[in-house]
């Protein structure tokens, strides 16, 4: 039987190890903001290059399937993990994230 915290924990581990993990094309001094969710990227709020972002501020969101048949609500997939600048978007409306994909880089201030 598999207890919630246990599935908790392979879970953070998971996050953990895609933070650590370097994205492709991304300037050494940006933060590579990862997706916690799985989901379609939806235009309702997406981060566009220059902005300025706070720690906490929602950066992509995404909807849900809550079934095969059904889709959830609009949730956010990515939070700025620092303050500072977008500097690079690799997702656009449309398209589909994993847990783990790299989806925004920000420059920290």
């Amino acid at each position: 039987m598999t207890r919630w915290w246990q599935i908790g924990f392979v879970g953070l581990a998971v996050v953990a190890l895609a933070v650590a993990l370097p994205a492709a094309g991304v300037a050494q001094s940006a933060i590579v903001v990862r997706a916690a969710m799985s989901g379609q990227v939806l235009p309702l709020r997406l981060a566009t290059v220059g902005e300025m972002v706070k720690r906490g501020d929602p950066l992509v969101f995404v909807q849900t399937r809550t079934s095969p048949t059904t889709t959830g609500g609009a949730v956010p997939a990515a939070v700025a993990t620092v303050d500072g600048q977008v500097t690079q978007v690799m997702v656009g409306a449309g398209d589909f994230v994993n847990i783990g994909d790299a989806v925004v880089a920000i420059t920290p201030h």
